[in-house]
C-alpha cells in the first residue's frame, strides 16, 4: 500500500508544482458591491470561462480545477473589476469597494508577486526593466496587456517580442499579439479594415458605402449622445458635395468598437479618395481644417 500511496503524494506535488489541480476562492464582499460576482478565467491561450455566485451573508465562494497558474477578472455591481491570479490551493479575496487593485488576496503566492510587479511598473522604463528581467513569467504579459493601450505601438512590439513565447505564452500573451496586429492595421496610411453595420434593420458592409474619388469622414456616434447630435451637425455643415459623410450610431456592444479600436462617443475617422487612414479621433474643431487639408 505505501507505494501508490506514494505515487499518489508525487503526483499531486508534480500537479502543485507546474500549477494544475483544484483551486478555490472565497470572495468577501461588501453589500456595495452588488448581490453576485462573476469570476472570469482565462485559463489558455485562446479561451476563457465564467462563472456568477449569489453573495450569501457577505461572501461567495468558486471552485474548480487548473492546468495551470492563470489570470482571472472579478467583476461586480457598476461595471467594476479586479483582476488576480488564480492557483491551484484555496485563496480568499477581502474585496476593498474602495480600493478594488489593493484587495487583500491570502493563500496565493503568484498574487504576492503580481501585487509587487503592478506597483513597481507604473511607467515604461520600469516595466520594460521588469519583463526584460522576467520575461518568461504570464505576469510580465498580463501587465503589458494592462499597460498596452496607453503606449506607442513600436514600444508594445518591441517589448512583445522580448517575452519568451514559449514559456510566457499565455490568454492576455495572445491578446497584446492581437492588440498589435489591429493597431497596425489601423495605422495612418492603411485602409480602414472593413466591418459590417445595421442601418435600416439591413446589414451592410463600410467598403459598400464609400464612393470613389471623394474623402470620406466617419462619425461614430449613439442616440443617447448628446453631444454626437450635437457634433454631427456640425459634421453636416463642414462636408460639402466633395466629402463623404458617414454617420453610424450604435451602442458599446456594437463589434466594430474593439475592432476599429474606438475608446469613446463620438469618434471621427477620415479617409483619402482611396480609402486611407488620414487621421483618428479627430475632435470636432479639428474637422474643417483637415477637410481643407
Amino acid at each position: 500500500m505505501r507505494l501508490p500511496l506514494l505515487l499518489l503524494c508525487l503526483m499531486a506535488w508534480c500537479g502543485n508544482l507546474w500549477g494544475q489541480g483544484d483551486f478555490s476562492l472565497t470572495v468577501r464582499t461588501p453589500k456595495s458591491m452588488g448581490k453576485s460576482v462573476t469570476l472570469t478565467v482565462y485559463d489558455s491561450d485562446s479561451n476563457w470561462h465564467r462563472q456568477t455566485k449569489r453573495v450569501k451573508n457577505g461572501e461567495c465562494m468558486f471552485s474548480g480545477h487548473l492546468k495551470k497558474t492563470c489570470a482571472a477578472e472579478l467583476s461586480f455591481a457598476g461595471n467594476r473589476n479586479m483582476y488576480l491570479f488564480l492557483e491551484a490551493t484555496e485563496m480568499n479575496v477581502e474585496v476593498n469597494g474602495d480600493d478594488l487593485e489593493h484587495s487583500p488576496v491570502t493563500g496565493s503566492r503568484t498574487n504576492s508577486q503580481y501585487r509587487y510587479a503592478l506597483e513597481t511598473t507604473t511607467d515604461g522604463k520600469a516595466l520594460a526593466a521588469y519583463i526584460q528581467e522576467n520575461r518568461k513569467s504570464p505576469i510580465a504579459a498580463f501587465l503589458l496587456f494592462r499597460q498596452m493601450r496607453n503606449m506607442e505601438t513600436t514600444e508594445v512590439e518591441k517589448l512583445y517580442r522580448t517575452l519568451d513565447s514559449a514559456e510566457a505564452s499565455c490568454y492576455h500573451y495572445s491578446a497584446v499579439k492581437k492588440h498589435l496586429a489591429e493597431s497596425i492595421a489601423l495605422a495612418i496610411g492603411n485602409p480602414l479594415p472593413d466591418f459590417e453595420f445595421i442601418a435600416d434593420g439591413e446589414t451592410l458592409r463600410f467598403s459598400e458605402c464609400l464612393r470613389k474619388d471623394t474623402m470620406t469622414v466617419i462619425f461614430f456616434g449613439a442616440s443617447w449622445c448628446d453631444i454626437c447630435k450635437r457634433d454631427i451637425a456640425v459634421a453636416k455643415q463642414v462636408c460639402d458635395d466633395s466629402i463623404t459623410c458617414i454617420y453610424i450610431r450604435r451602442g458599446w456592444d456594437a463589434p466594430w468598437i474593439s475592432k476599429l479600436d474606438i475608446t469613446h462617443l463620438p469618434y471621427i475617422i477620415m479617409l483619402d479618395r482611396k480609402g486611407r487612414i488620414i487621421a483618428r479621433d479627430v475632435r470636432i474643431w479639428e474637422l474643417e481644417r483637415f477637410t481643407k487639408d
